[in-house]
């Protein structure tokens, strides 16, 4: 999972010295305390004009103002990139910063960034190594939570997103939720068990890695051996999967083969990961780089990897080993597997998740009858409560102290507890 960029433009091709920067950084904030949004519109270089018209430009900074509040620091990077003059702003209400790119006397980028003061909102570090399997390159370790009750307890396997997505779903500064140890711990604390793992070169699980490309089927064989490690486990009474984005896809295949007591996705995709890209980029893409995007596409459905040339926009997401991944993931797509699941089987989605619409929960649940839907307002992609607003919404996934959505943990323990007996 990626760090959503408000407005990023690739090219910068001008240059300026670093006092003429300081005078048009300067002028930038005057006009934004004047709620001058046309004025800073001329400060903007051609290709931020051209991305950000007159009107766009009035509503996005009429809702940072909203949002954010008045300008209360400006501060240039000590490190510069090339002809780039990076300025850092903070607001008022410190939800987040936002990083103004000077070239030649012109704003040529706006970025959004992690608010640059420390946070002491870390919680502690409740992961024990405590749980762990082998697969054929090396040990994948994990964290088993127990309830404090005695005698046999149901236990969840949870897997995690897409990318370098450890244990807690979390990737370093800018994927930084917590989610499933919260997730786990409230599950604990309603009778239920959890295990949540590393996956291969990810975390303590770094050492399992392997030369060769990874397929989806190496994660789904990864969720099995842990699935399988827990049935024979007397501890519990019955394992269910759960998959988060990505991993409720690799949960999806694994409960068809391991046969689970249940199924449950969390802010799933509705077919498959190159469909789902094509979903992402498509409002971010020109239509003459979209269609570059579908005919790469349409080549990895055909199995074919693609040595061509690629817009810088989408270039970093084709590489040799992106592409044999996709490949490999496209043998299988959510809305025709779930249709094969004979188990319990729970739904979920939320309104303000901006990378997988609820849409998606709403279409899968209807494929199965075993299906329990359940979309919950206001809920994003990281389980947290946030605002459809983008910025606002993104902002949440780099403060691991925020609480999971009050309405998530109820309908998860509800599910298990009564089809799980």
């Amino acid at each position: 999972m990626k760090k959503v960029i408000l407005l990023l433009l690739n090219c910068f091709i001008l240059s300026s010295s670093f006092g003429q920067a300081s005078t048009i950084i300067a002028k930038f904030s005057r006009f934004y305390k004047a709620n001058q949004a046309d004025s800073i519109y001329t400060l903007f270089s051609a290709p931020m004009k051209s991305a950000l018209h007159a009107e766009g430009n009035r509503q996005f900074f009429k809702e940072m103002k909203e949002q954010l509040g008045e300008i209360t620091g400006t501060t240039a990077s000590p490190v510069q990139t090339g002809s780039i003059t990076e300025f850092r702003l903070s607001f008022e209400k410190p939800i987040m910063d936002y990083a103004v790119y000077i070239e030649n006397e012109k704003v040529a980028g706006i970025y959004q960034k992690e608010i640059s003061k420390k946070r002491a909102d870390a919680l502690p570090d409740e992961s024990p190594d405590n749980f762990s399997v082998e697969n054929k390159i090396g040990k994948l370790y994990g964290t088993l939570t127990l309830p404090k009750q005695q005698g046999k307890v149901p236990v969840v396997v949870m897997i995690g997103g897409s990318g370098p997505t450890d244990r807690n779903m979390n990737q370093g500064k800018e994927l930084s939720t917590n989610s499933f140890l919260m997730l786990a711990k409230g599950l604990a604390a309603n009778g239920i068990a959890a295990v949540r793992y590393d996956k291969r070169a990810v975390g303590k699980s770094a050492a399992a890695t392997q030369t060769a490309n990874i397929s989806l089927d190496d994660y789904i064989n990864d969720a099995n051996l842990f699935f399988n490690k827990l049935s024979a486990d007397s501890r519990f009474s019955k394992v269910i999967i759960l998959g988060h984005s990505e991993g409720a896809l690799i949960g999806l295949i694994a409960a068809l083969q391991v046969k689970p007591a249940a199924y449950i996705s969390l802010c799933g995709m509705e077919h498959n990961l190159v469909d789902l890209m094509g979903q992402q980029l498509k409002p971010v893409l020109s239509l003459t780089e979209y269609q570059i995007f579908r005919e790469i596409a349409d080549s990895l459905k055909a199995g074919k990897m693609v040595k061509r040339a690629m817009p810088s926009t989408f270039a970093p997401l084709f590489t040799p080993s992106s592409q044999s991944f996709l490949i490999s993931s496209l043998k299988y797509d959510a809305s025709t597997e779930i249709k094969k699941l004979n188990i319990p089987l729970l739904v979920v989605g939320g309104t303000t998740d901006i990378q997988i619409p609820a849409v998606a929960a709403t279409h899968l649940a209807k494929l199965n009858s075993r299906a329990t839907l359940k979309i919950i307002p206001g809920m994003n992609h990281i389980l947290k409560k946030a605002p459809l607003d983008q910025a606002l919404n993104v902002a949440t996934y780099s403060i691991p102290s925020l609480p999971l959505h009050p309405g998530l943990l109820p309908v998860i323990t509800a599910f298990i507890k009564s089809n799980i007996k």
